[in-house]
């Protein structure tokens, strides 16, 4: 396939990367310029094999392996590339045209777009985006936060405004240190889209509205959580009479209930979804000792069963039952979801996506070896006990 193109791709940005390190050197600079436009010729020649070989009849497993191992190969090329430029300021000393390293950037954010547009089926949604593009979409949705909280209107509780802001902010300050996913930048973006029109175009918004319409897209923060049941307690305590206190919180409970939260869209992917955290606490006040038994135990962390093997071991065992066909949807962002979901390993309770996706990927030989080891013991199992 196209490993020699992506092989030549990184010897470029290497060249790139060694004359940034001579920079004192004027002819090092100088070359700058050719260097961009060697990366964007063969930006345009890895599109058009693409193009070629992409869709041809090539088996959907190894165009899924291609797609993802030059997804994750460009991302770190491009990052490679970030770490030379200033945060927040021009890194070329040609101040009269482009800087050459932007320029690269948006060479390789091109070819991802390409990828995730193109071959979308394939593309990995739960892999992390470059820091380059990181830095833009935070701070495109920094500037929706900073819109946000300047809402000066009475329609809406302005203490629901600002959980909004501090959410977003967090959520912005952990992408930039740890890296955000495709999937939540669109999530983040998407929610804050939906803010924006519900707040400042939709006529007759209410604070009840805007807050079930969040709870219907799963911000399922601390912040949010904790000022949904600080609201409801307010509107509950302001109620005269037991039975219409009771009154208040069924119809609370049959509206919540009656509203779909995607565990998908979870703002938070780490915690419980707003549905897991608001209906046990409802069904608690409203006194049902029954419903509230069962939705507590629908809202805990699932029960884990330890393994004696390590991450990169229980990855590749993962892998080698996905190839070997045992399961029927080959999605590696859900097979990772799952067995980091419900397995924990000998040294990590909590096992990390992106741990287990990058040693799910991995050719270490030595971590091979241990699970063949494995593999030979259930062979010879199987051939004693029933084959004797």
């Amino acid at each position: 396939m196209l490993k020699s193109a992506l092989y030549r791709l990184e010897n470029l940005i290497g060249e790139v990367l060694k004359n940034n390190r001579t920079a004192n050197e004027p002819d090092n600079f100088e070359r700058l310029p050719d260097q961009v436009k060697s990366v964007q010729t063969l930006c345009a020649e890895i599109k058009e094999k693409w193009v070629q070989e992409l869709f041809s009849s090539a088996k959907e497993q190894v165009i899924t392996r291609y797609v993802q191992f030059h997804q994750a190969g460009i991302t770190q090329l491009s990052n490679q590339i970030s770490r030379i430029i200033p945060v927040g300021g021009a890194h070329s000393k040609n101040a009269t045209g482009p800087d050459p390293f932007e320029q690269i950037l948006s060479e390789l954010e091109q070819l991802l777009n390409f990828l995730r547009h193109q071959c979308y089926h394939y593309f990995d949604l739960d892999y992390k985006i470059t820091n380059h593009s990181c830095r833009r979409q935070c701070a495109q949705i920094d500037a929706f936060r900073k819109e946000l909280i300047s809402y000066s209107g009475k329609e809406i509780a302005i203490p629901l405004v600002e959980v909004i802001g501090i959410s977003v902010q967090e959520k912005t300050d952990d992408a930039l240190q740890s890296g955000i996913s495709y999937r939540q930048t669109e999530h983040t973006l998407n929610l804050l889209r939906m803010v924006h029109q519900l707040m400042y175009t939709v006529h007759g918004i209410t604070t009840n509205s805007l807050a079930q319409a969040l709870y219907r897209q799963n911000l399922n923060t601390q912040w949010f959580l904790n000022w949904y049941r600080e609201h409801i307690l307010f509107q509950f305590n302001k109620i005269s009479g037991k039975r219409e206190q009771t009154i208040f919180i069924s119809q609370q409970i049959k509206m919540f209930t009656g509203i779909f939260v995607d565990p998908e869209k979870a703002f938070e992917p780490e915690l419980p979804s707003a549905d897991l955290v608001l209906l046990p606490w409802l069904y608690e006040k409203s006194g049902n000792q029954d419903k509230t038994i069962r939705a507590i135990k629908k809202s805990n962390i699932p029960i884990q069963l330890p393994l004696n093997l390590s991450v990169p071991q229980f990855a590749l065992f993962i892998r080698i039952f996905s190839k070997a066909g045992c399961f029927p949807d080959t999605n590696v962002s859900k097979i990772t979801r799952f067995f980091t979901q419900y397995f924990t390993t000998k040294k990590q309770i909590h096992i990390s996506r992106e741990s287990f996706r990058k040693a799910f990927y991995s050719l270490d030989q030595a971590t091979a070896a241990i699970v063949r080891d494995y593999l030979q013991k259930m062979i010879n199992y199987l051939n004693k006990t029933y084959f004797p």
